[in-house]
């Protein structure tokens, strides 16, 4: 299937690297065996919106495709964001799933925040060494959406973050770091593919919010990113209810498709 959301294509630059995208047709198939605990690595993309009836055969089709779960673990699907985007959903929600919908932002230049951050003290650094690293997994810890914090959260995160790191030492991208000293206050990454480049889990410090800090690394990491690679157009996704939008907007970013998806997982009190 041709995935026309730019949300969606810039997705693959990850599963392209670190997993398997089997087309089926109607559906892709996103797979990231060697990181199981990753929700957004084993997923499902149909050409369509759900329609009534379609619930089990979503949640078969999942079980056929990922195999090496032995039971349920989790379900993601989400479809290409044309036509009717929101779809039927109600037997999905009355069997404890979620509806989510983002935002995807894309900008092809930049301008400073309204609180930019440029003082000696704020740093803007490459991730590059053992402890870099470290801190960027304690920091996006800290900052995860407590219903998905559990036993394998950190197996997770380690694996996620180790994927990001051969990515950057490819040359696809970097996993920027803002410092206030020593201090690692808030983090991001950007990688690339052709003439886009996606963002990637930005996170500020629950202490240094409210700060400038966040606008500040954005800006700043997309104005390196865009230096150091034949970019175009730099891609966002954020939580279409979360004041982060609005940052990323702060520094050019323009709303550009609404993607939605339906998950469960196991954890939150789900059957």
């Amino acid at each position: 299937m041709i995935i026309h959301s730019l949300g969606r294509q810039s997705d693959l630059i990850f599963a392209e690297f670190g997993g398997e995208i089997l087309d089926r047709g109607n559906y892709t198939v996103i797979k990231t065996p060697s990181n199981p605990e990753y929700h957004w690595g084993n997923y499902i993309v149909f050409d369509q919106p759900p329609t009534k009836g379609c619930f089990k055969k979503w949640k078969s089709i999942f079980d056929q495709e990922f195999t090496y779960y032995q039971q349920s673990h989790h379900y993601v699907f989400t479809w290409d964001s044309t036509g009717d985007k929101q779809g039927y959903y109600r037997e999905f929600l009355e069997a404890s799933f979620e509806l989510d919908s983002a935002v995807v932002l894309t900008a092809e230049r930049l301008h400073p925040p309204p609180y930019f951050r440029e003082t000696p003290e704020f740093k803007l650094k490459k991730i590059s060494d053992d402890s870099g690293w470290e801190d960027v997994i304690h920091l996006q810890t800290l900052c995860a959406d407590p219903r998905h914090l559990n036993k394998h959260y950190e197996a997770f995160k380690r694996n996620q973050m180790s994927q990001y790191r051969a990515m950057s030492l490819a040359g696809m991208g970097h996993w920027f770091g803002a410092y206030i000293g020593d201090q690692l206050v808030a983090d991001l990454g950007i990688f690339f593919k052709n003439s886009i480049a996606r963002y990637q889990n930005v996170g500020t410090h629950p202490k240094f919010r409210r700060q400038g800090i966040c606008g500040s690394l954005v800006y700043q990491a997309g104005l390196r990113a865009m230096e150091d690679f034949p970019v175009d157009t730099l891609v966002m996704e954020a939580d279409a209810e979360y004041h982060a939008a609005r940052i990323y907007e702060s520094v050019g970013f323009r709303r550009c498709e609404e993607n939605f998806a339906l998950s469960w997982w196991q954890g939150i009190g789900h059957h």
